[in-house]
């Protein structure tokens, strides 16, 4: 009834109010200048090197118009090669600028630069961050904030109750305030890589969680990891003959070869206890979220853009006493739904609106709910009212490096992290609802507002087999690995006859519509976060079991309620289902629209490293023409 209601005396403001809070530089680009630098860092209080992004990490909000085109410099003082992928992005007319090595680019080399050129067709929450090897696991990221120009349709006016209330819920999207999660490891990359290839098993285990690039390390007690240890983890133990997991709350390494990699070849004594075994307590800094009221607002609303840059980890998220309104997902605007809990998965994005009303500390929490690990970080939100005063050190927003004019800065002044506060929350540490009443999003029920039916004629299908590949740390997303060397080649864009198929490699036509079955055949297999570049998808079923139909027509007719062809979710990554006691499968749908050669993989960056990616050939009856900038660039 409150829908009915709030729909009839909204059709007048159906448009948003959602002005940008940024200078408009109308026709002119909008640029930007990155600098990667490789330096020493401690996000969690552990200091490594690690990648940093004009100084900061994670690196700087890219904050833009929709309409603006844009044009960011990158330069590369790390001593490794790089690029960077604007995830989410279309890019409609700029595949050059996808930035995917041995497909739209060349590497940027150590001492180089690279100009991306693209226009921001798309509104909402997105994310940059490298694609080149694992380099998010070395801090690469940042996001990417487009605000909705006035013609843009929003969602708010089926949750406000009034006008008033509207007003104060466009102005606080109009001020979201991004929030980067982050799981961390105290490895390089290019180490933990080595030591997957050396022990031939894939090491999925990481050290803390991070909210805007602060957190801590957290050593659990025996008691609460055993008592936190659910039905799916002690089966897997028992795989091993094992009792409990480690004290980095991991699947041992043999449980994780027993259960996933049985009769592959392995190499335990490779892989250094402090991988899956030791865990040592660190003391970082614990963010601080601020959000002040509104001095004479009747009601204040704070919108936050959640972003999910995880290397491996999927962790629900929660602020306590603070039911969330999530309002579009994966930049695009869908019908709301009210929700205590979200799972955030690698590279998903969730906005979300909160009711402030009352000033205080509230605890914002972050919980690995992966069964590979358990743990768990906080951030504190701040509630100010208007006349509160602010000092300096509250500030939250990242880290920078811990080397000032080449000296090294001590541990001991590094600002400790703060108790968290003391609110009452929605999750345990595992990501549990606590108590009844605990409402979770359903990505299910996601109806994408407006409504936006996919295609109905299908003009090719593509089953895909998510498995492991010889070894452990070996995937392929369609039955062959993607390998590593592709990233080296020539790239892909730059030929004048693309065309090809093969184990890797799909072909498509332009303006068409096409479908993608994803099956995990072989089981246990772990979820995969599937990734498109280029277009978004469409999910338009699911299911346990083996997918033994030809196409999704004949699967609709056999099982109508699988599928949903009228409004289902669109995002630009998937999550695939678990594989746990039988096989699985996803079914989606994108529309071949955007000619170029485009990626698709699974975004757990040892799964991608592992080879779990292959190639789209899109609209290779209309290829484009790559500019000479791009073409000649470093040849």
């Amino acid at each position: 009834m409150h829908l009915i209601q709030s729909l009839v005396w909204a059709l007048p403001l159906a448009l948003p109010f959602v002005a940008a809070e940024i200078e408009d530089v109308g026709d002119k680009p909008r640029r930007f200048e990155y600098t990667i630098t490789w330096e020493k860092g401690s996000p969690d209080g552990f200091e490594r090197e690690m990648a940093f992004i004009n100084g900061k990490f994670p690196g700087p909000v890219l904050e833009a118009n929709q309409g603006d085109n844009l044009e960011i410099v990158v330069n590369n003082q790390m001593p490794f090669n790089t690029t960077i992928h604007w995830h989410g992005i279309e890019q409609k007319g700029t595949p050059w600028s996808d930035g995917v090595p041995g497909l739209t680019q060349r590497y940027i080399m150590p001492g180089k630069n690279f100009t991306y050129r693209w226009k921001a067709d798309q509104y909402g929450s997105y994310w940059y961050h490298a694609h080149a090897r694992g380099q998010i696991d070395d801090g690469l990221y940042g996001g990417i904030l487009i605000h909705p120009n006035n013609n843009t349709q929003d969602s708010l006016s089926l949750i406000a109750r009034n006008a008033s209330q509207l007003t104060a819920m466009r102005a606080a999207v109009r001020k979201v305030q991004p929030i980067i999660l982050s799981d961390w490891r105290h490895l390089k990359s290019m180490d933990a890589w080595q030591i997957n290839v050396d022990s031939k098993l894939e090491t999925p285990c990481y050290d803390s969680l991070l909210v805007n690039g602060k957190g801590q390390v957290n050593c659990w007690s025996r008691q609460k990891i055993n008592q936190l240890t659910n039905g799916i983890q002690r089966r897997f133990l028992n795989n091993a003959n094992m009792q409990q997991l480690t004290d980095k709350g991991c699947l041992p390494a043999k449980a994780v070869q027993m259960t996933f990699a049985r009769n592959m070849p392995g190499n335990l004594s490779a892989i250094p206890k402090e991988v899956f075994d030791v865990c040592t307590p660190t003391q970082g800094q614990q963010d601080v979220i601020k959000v002040k009221q509104v001095a004479g607002a009747s009601e204040y609303w704070q919108a936050f853009d959640i972003i999910g840059t995880f290397g491996l980890v999927t962790a629900t998220v929660s602020m306590d006493e603070h039911p969330m309104y999530v309002y579009a997902v994966d930049g695009g605007y869908i019908q709301p739904q009210l929700v205590q809990g979200i799972s955030v998965s690698n590279a998903d994005r969730y906005s979300v609106l909160v009711k402030i009303d009352r000033p205080g500390d509230y605890t914002f929490r972050v919980a690995s709910n992966s069964v590979i690990q358990m743990m768990s970080a906080t951030a504190t939100v701040r509630v100010l009212a208007a006349n509160a005063a602010e000092t300096a050190d509250e500030s939250g927003g990242g880290i920078t490096p811990t080397t000032v004019k080449g000296r090294s800065v001590a541990p001991s002044i590094v600002r400790r992290q703060q108790n968290g506060a003391s609110s009452t929350p929605y999750i345990n540490d595992v990501g549990q609802a606590i108590g009844q009443g605990v409402n979770f999003f359903s990505e299910n029920n996601q109806r994408q507002y407006p409504a936006d039916p996919p295609g109905q004629t299908v003009a090719q299908t593509f089953k895909m087999q998510l498995r492991h590949d010889g070894s452990a740390y070996k995937w392929a997303l369609n039955d062959t690995i993607y390998p590593l060397s592709a990233d080296d080649a020539e790239p892909v864009l730059f030929k004048a006859t693309p065309i090809r198929d093969d184990s890797t490699t799909l072909t498509t036509k332009n303006n068409t519509w096409v479908d993608f079955i994803f099956e995990s055949s072989t089981f246990p297999t772990p979820p995969h976060p599937v990734h498109k570049h280029g277009t978004h998808m469409y999910l338009i079923g699911s299911g346990q079991g083996n997918f033994t139909w030809n196409t999704v027509a004949e699967a609709a007719r056999a099982n109508p309620g699988r599928f949903n062809l009228q409004n289902p979710p669109k995002r630009d990554s998937f999550q695939s289902v678990p594989a746990i006691v039988q096989p699985s499968w996803i079914a989606v749908r994108y529309f071949s629209s955007d000619p170029g050669p485009w990626l698709m993989h699974c975004h757990i960056q040892t799964h991608l490293e592992g080879g779990m990616a292959m190639s789209i050939i899109e609209g290779y009856d209309v290829w484009p023409t790559t500019p000479s900038e791009y073409l000649n660039y470093e040849q």
